[in-house]
């Protein structure tokens, strides 16, 4: 039998995303002792609404207006109270087995940090960003240490993890707190992710995660090295994917001028037919 566990959701301006996630979130969860947390931070859409006509008085909101997912993420955890935490990204979709698959090695106490295998829905990608969308699936399949958009911690794990601190790169920063032996991507677990899906989309993105490692570094908090996983994939989606890898160079040093917090994709939040 599966312990209570929290599921926290930071969230800004997600509503078109909610409309898709939050039912699915529902649909795995039923019948499951979680406590569901959506923290809305800085949110001016619809989002508290859509959530509340999917789960009723079955998920606590919290709203605030500072900024800032790695704020949510304290402030979920205060909410929470101790416990497994599962933390979920408001784009992302759950299957519908997902908490009993991924939150078995917490529950035997075989890991303090667990994610499930990431599947990369390109149906919304253009042309060219599909080949640089391909490549990079394919590398998320077979990377070890894919630890970002759903993860779940142990309260041992959050303690080592510690409080969120104010970084770009939140994921990176939770995965080097924890000892590699205690890590581990639960494989028959999943959760869809929508990639972005134009090339500015994927420039923006590519932007983010250079920004991110550098100031990781930069705070001495990057933890130990990334486990190189080589791109591969046909002529053309190589050539697409190391030229965004290139020119997202020249973009990250203009937000950093401009003074960009964050670096949103709009591209993958677009309403879906389907």
């Amino acid at each position: 039998m599966i312990s209570p566990f929290n599921v926290i959701i930071p969230a800004r301006n997600e509503a078109v995303a909610l409309g898709q996630t939050a039912p699915a979130l529902k649909r795995a969860l039923a019948g499951l002792p979680a406590t569901v947390i959506y923290v809305l931070n800085a949110t001016t859409d619809q989002s508290a609404a859509i959530i509340q006509q999917v789960f009723a008085d079955q998920a606590l909101i919290i709203q605030t207006r500072i900024p800032g997912k790695t704020a949510a993420l304290n402030l979920g955890d205060q909410a929470a109270g101790g416990g497994i935490c599962v933390y979920l990204d408001a784009d992302v979709t759950v299957a519908p087995n997902i908490f009993r698959l991924l939150l078995s090695p917490l529950e035997d106490g075989t890991a303090d940090l667990v994610a499930p295998r990431l599947e990369i829905d390109l149906g919304l990608s253009g042309p060219l960003a599909r080949r640089i969308g391909r490549v990079w699936a394919d590398q998320m399949m077979r990377r070890p240490d894919a630890f970002m958009c759903c993860t779940a911690f142990s309260p041992d794990g959050q303690r080592q993890r510690g409080p969120w601190p104010d970084v770009l790169a939140d994921d990176d920063w939770a995965r080097g707190r924890i000892n590699t032996a205690r890590r581990k991507i639960v494989e028959t677990a999943q959760a869809t992710i929508i990639p972005p899906g134009n090339l500015p989309g994927w420039l923006t993105v590519r932007a983010r995660w250079i920004r991110g490692s550098r100031e990781l570094r930069r705070l001495g908090l990057l933890g130990p090295a990334r486990v190189r996983v080589p791109p591969r994939g046909k002529k053309l989606d190589m050539a697409s994917y190391y030229a965004v890898r290139l020119a997202a160079e020249p973009v990250a040093m203009m937000q950093q001028l401009v003074g960009t917090n964050w670096g949103r994709d709009e591209s993958s939040r677009k309403p879906r037919n389907d």
